[in-house]
């Protein structure tokens, strides 16, 4: 009777009221609806509340109340006892949250990293008693992945328990939500968004990211013994891969081409108003950003261009300083820098965004505040399918496949920690990229005066570029096709040489540390030192008080600079 917003409830709270009153009148506030600082809300109003609460507080309302009064950002997987046999929430502002669904083995994965919930792809399928197990090869039964907005914030519930429980997934305040069933019917999604940013489909499926027949989604590598050794030998094949997908008979097999005639088409117009004038001089044409590694080919990427074509006004920041002058509501200055918001304007400015996670904090945050400046927004990531590409994907129309933002070297999630061929990879696709603006401008009478690279300089860095796939064949050891030679190059030979001595050095502390503890280890306990021992073996007296000190200074030497000798 009482689950009724309208009259059920009150009619319930005022009896509620009218009986506490009657009891204990002298502990409750006045019974009438009133609201004082001092004396606090009355009893009929903390009796609908209390109402309200036993009815509506489910765990989506509960999620909802928490996001609505914290401040900060959370990626949040919220379960209780009562409900944990059949529905879980997960909710997310301003970090990460993704929840993939994988019918055809019964299984659902949440976490903040898109890599991690793609872990269900490698699992093998269980027995046919699952309750959320359905075996299908339609469309419409594909391993699929949501990806919660956690710029403008989202909450998701899943109730796998609409068919054994008569009872509705959620309360009453929240029954006018669209139901989308999923896992071949057997499980029901219920969204609420805090924000309206997203864009709203009538059908769940088209926000979601197919994981299964998906030429663009790299599954996670299988473990092997040395990851470390497995990226160092796969840097010939997948710079080759990208060299290969940026040729012109290759057009059509990657998206890389697509995105760099986008980055043209932005390009065209910044070269354009530079010849009109219509470029005021603190205009940035364009932009490189990320953090680290991925800053450091950023910063060679635009000197490279710069020196080139120095028409453009080329820079190249840390996303942490960006975020620091522009994402603060009182700007922090980058001392020592000459980036500031007095001196550079951000307005329609070409930024590329290097990161090889697509995931890093400083670089994922800079694809959604530089949204507000400009629309010509691309990333330099290793595979299309990673944080930041979702943001950028979202800009403008979301299902304009055409106007591709990503550049995907396809190296994929990498768990070794020392950066290899992610370096590797980044240049090649950079280098690539460098070769078709040179191209594109070289090719345009009215930008080509201005430019100081001319074709020949282009020619020979495309023969450079395509012969550099041999000279990491012969660096790495391992061609292109996997494949490694019975006899090693004599360059690989010379490098493996070369660290081995450089090992020795790094161990070398280590090597006198020892040989320093047993030899004072072994002549303590024994009691014989080196010339002590030696002056015993070769039958000297020992009974000559001058000859035992002369015995003593020299071991005492021997002892000071032990360690220095056992480096040495």
């Amino acid at each position: 009777l009482c689950d009724n917003l309208n009259g059920s409830r009150y009619m319930f709270a005022c009896k509620v009221a009218t009986a506490l009153d009657y009891c204990f009148g002298d502990t409750f506030a006045p019974l009438e609806q009133c609201l004082d600082n001092e004396i606090g809300a009355s009893l009929l109003a903390f009796c609908m509340k209390t109402i309200d609460a036993f009815y509506d507080n489910d765990l989506l309302m509960a999620t909802r109340t928490f996001l609505t009064n914290a401040k900060g950002s959370f990626g949040l997987c919220v379960t209780s006892t009562l409900d944990a046999h059949r529905q879980m929430c997960f909710a997310a502002r301003g970090q990460t949250m993704s929840v993939a669904f994988y019918p055809s083995k019964g299984i659902v994965c949440f976490g903040s990293e898109l890599a991690a919930v793609k872990a269900g792809l490698s699992v093998s399928i269980p027995d046919d008693s699952h309750p959320l197990l359905t075996i299908d090869q339609s469309v419409d039964k594909d391993d699929l992945r949501l990806d919660l907005d956690d710029l403008g914030g989202e909450i998701v519930i899943l109730d796998w328990g609409s068919h054994a429980y008569t009872n509705p997934p959620v309360s009453l305040p929240h029954r006018n939500l669209v139901k989308h069933s999923l896992m071949n019917n057997r499980m029901t999604a219920i969204i609420l968004q805090e924000s309206k940013s997203l864009t709203q489909y009538p059908d769940i499926y088209h926000r979601m990211v197919p994981l299964s027949r998906n030429n663009l989604i790299k599954p996670i590598p299988e473990e092997c013994e040395d990851n470390i050794l497995r990226d160092i030998e796969d840097i010939p094949r997948i710079c080759q891969g990208i060299q290969s997908d940026w040729e012109s008979r290759n057009v059509g097999t990657g998206l890389n081409r697509l995105t760099a005639f986008n980055l043209t088409r932005s390009l065209r117009k910044r070269l354009e108003n530079h010849i009109s004038g219509n470029v005021s001089r603190k205009s940035v044409d364009i932009l490189l950003t990320g953090c680290e590694v991925s800053l450091w080919l950023a910063e060679q990427f635009a000197n490279d261009l710069k020196r080139s074509f120095p028409i453009l006004n080329i820079q190249a920041i840390s996303s942490n300083k960006i975020l620091g002058l522009f994402g603060q509501d009182i700007a922090v200055p980058s001392l020592g820098f000459p980036f500031a918001q007095q001196t550079q304007d951000l307005d329609d400015t070409i930024i590329i965004i290097v990161s090889h996670s697509g995931g890093t904090f400083g670089p994922l945050s800079c694809s959604n505040l530089l949204q507000s400046k400009s629309n010509d927004i691309f990333v330099v990531t290793s595979e299309w399918d990673t944080q930041i590409g979702k943001q950028l994907r979202a800009i403008g129309q979301p299902r304009d496949s055409l106007h591709s933002r990503i550049f995907s070297t396809d190296v994929g999630m990498r768990s070794a920690e020392p950066c290899s061929v992610s370096v590797a990879a980044t240049q090649q696709l950079l280098t690539c990229l460098f070769e078709y603006i040179s191209a594109f401008i070289l090719s345009d009478s009215r930008f080509k005066a201005s430019a100081h690279m001319t074709e020949e300089d282009l020619r020979i860095l495309k023969r450079c570029n395509q012969l550099n796939i041999d000279a990491l064949t012969s660096i790495v050891g391992v061609d292109m096709n996997g494949y490694r030679p019975d006899v090693g190059s004599e360059t690989e030979t010379s490098l493996r040489r070369a660290g081995d001595l450089w090992a020795d050095h790094v161990l070398e502390v280590a090597k006198a540390y020892i040989m320093t503890i047993a030899y004072i280890a072994l002549t303590v306990v024994t009691g014989c030192p080196l010339f002590y021992a030696l002056s015993i073996l070769f039958g000297m007296d020992m009974s000559n008080s001058l000859w035992i000190y002369l015995v003593r200074i020299l071991d005492a030497v021997v002892y000071i600079a032990l360690p220095q000798i056992n480096i040495i």
